[in-house]
């Protein structure tokens, strides 16, 4: 019997990889989450099935390992202390405090994936992992193309893992012009091309790196399926992304990054987010003729510096970023897209003050150093991959996909793939 649920234990972790990718939840409409009368999906409290799934593991594996999960609490305790120190402030002074209850515990379950990650290494460091995962990314991107080719999404049996209904004429849908005809971008079973792209960014790196060369001409064939949705999502961060992840290789063979100026990685990141309010007020001001994508995100990136600089040390609650720019005045035309500003650190200055912003830079540093002592290169390219796409957009920190993905990379930073 026991030997019998070792089984089923696995198969459902692995279920639960190869799940990731999927959107399908139960949405809820409480007042907080419209604005302006109009729904607002980042807003809603949603149970997904990943979420259901994850947590009946977790439930399982704490009965008969709590004395580890205790343990390691204990031995993070002063982490804890700050980490809920922050989670109750937060809370006490936010704009909206069941929106902000919301989120943080959505950042508590991705904790605890992040943490189960690192204490199931016996599931998701092996080659079995490895290889659900790869075909997940296949059968995604799959969707992705055919979309693509069709014009609308699927239908049918994909309901059930998330798609959504719409087609090239839908308002408001992503689309790119080739040689003259619209097509419309490759969505699979994400709210957004770029998240899409995002996802699919990091899965071909840790497959890259993670295969031996004779592995990785086994499964050309969907190597190459997964590259070509990567393409046909046209997100131009995830292209700077991986282009970014390139020239940090090449620096990491070169040996010019090394455990001493680690830090300065994430700082980099961290000042040009900074800095991005600045720039887009300059140009806002200057009246250059710019891209309407382009033009947003600068809105956006202004609107969260107002913010930062009327709440700095706490915020305006984690989760409220559009419910406090609907109260911004003098802004222009992106107050009716009701979206986060398109930088996470950004999102995170102007939702958790300064005192979060500091908090992640801390936890970003651990994972750079603790992923370059072990050498593994799949996952600090991720990593780097991650802050780099985070730059131009907020789905890292926002969307259920990602953020899951996220949390396995980061559980996967504390411990070499066996």
């Amino acid at each position: 019997m026991i030997h019998g649920w070792v089984k089923i234990e696995k198969f459902l972790n692995y279920l639960l990889l190869f799940l990731l990718p999927t959107q399908l939840a139960l949405h809820l409409w409480p007042p907080f989450a419209f604005v302006f009368g109009t729904r607002i999906d980042y807003l809603s409290p949603s149970i997904y099935l990943t979420d259901v799934l994850f947590l009946t593991l977790f439930l399982f594996w704490f009965r008969k390992s709590h004395n580890k999960f205790f343990s390691f609490l204990k031995k993070k305790r002063v982490h804890v202390i700050v980490f809920m120190t922050l989670v109750v402030l937060n809370i006490i002074f936010s704009i909206s405090i069941y929106a902000s209850i919301y989120k943080w515990l959505k950042l508590i379950e991705l904790a605890l994936f992040f943490f189960y990650v690192w204490a199931r290494g016996d599931i998701f460091k092996s080659k079995t992992a490895l290889t659900v995962f790869l075909y997940s990314l296949i059968l995604f991107s799959f969707v992705g193309i055919a979309q693509f080719i069709l014009g609308k999404t699927i239908g049918g049996p994909l309901y059930l893992l998330g798609e959504r209904n719409f087609n090239i004429s839908t308002p408001g849908i992503a689309l790119v012009q080739l040689f003259g005809v619209n097509f419309m971008r490759a969505y699979s079973t994400f709210s957004h091309p770029n998240s899409f792209a995002g996802y699919l960014g990091v899965g071909l790196l840790i497959t890259f790196f993670e295969y031996s060369k004779k592995e990785l001409i086994r499964e050309s064939l969907g190597i190459f399926i997964i590259c070509l949705a990567f393409l046909l999502a046209f997100s131009s961060g995830a292209f700077v992304g991986l282009f970014v992840c390139l020239i940090v290789f090449l620096f990491l063979r070169k040996k010019v990054i090394n455990l001493k100026n680690i830090i300065l990685l994430p700082g980099l990141f961290l000042v040009v987010s900074l800095l991005l309010p600045f720039i887009a007020g300059v140009y806002l001001r200057s009246n250059i003729g710019l891209a309407q994508d382009i033009g947003q995100r600068f809105e956006l990136a202004l609107g969260a510096g107002r913010v930062i600089s009327q709440k700095f040390f706490l915020g305006e609650g984690l989760n409220t970023f559009i419910i406090g720019e609907s109260k911004i005045t003098q802004l222009g035309f992106y107050l009716w897209i009701l979206q986060p500003v398109h930088n996470i650190f950004l999102l995170t200055f102007s939702e958790t003050g300064v005192f979060g912003l500091l908090v992640v830079y801390y936890v970003l540093v651990k994972f750079f150093k603790n992923v370059f002592i072990s050498g593994n290169s799949a996952v600090f390219l991720c990593l780097v991959f991650i802050l780099t796409t985070g730059l131009f957009d907020h789905y890292w920190f926002t969307l259920q996909q990602n953020m899951f993905l996220f949390a396995f990379v980061a559980g996967n930073s504390f411990r070499v793939r066996a």
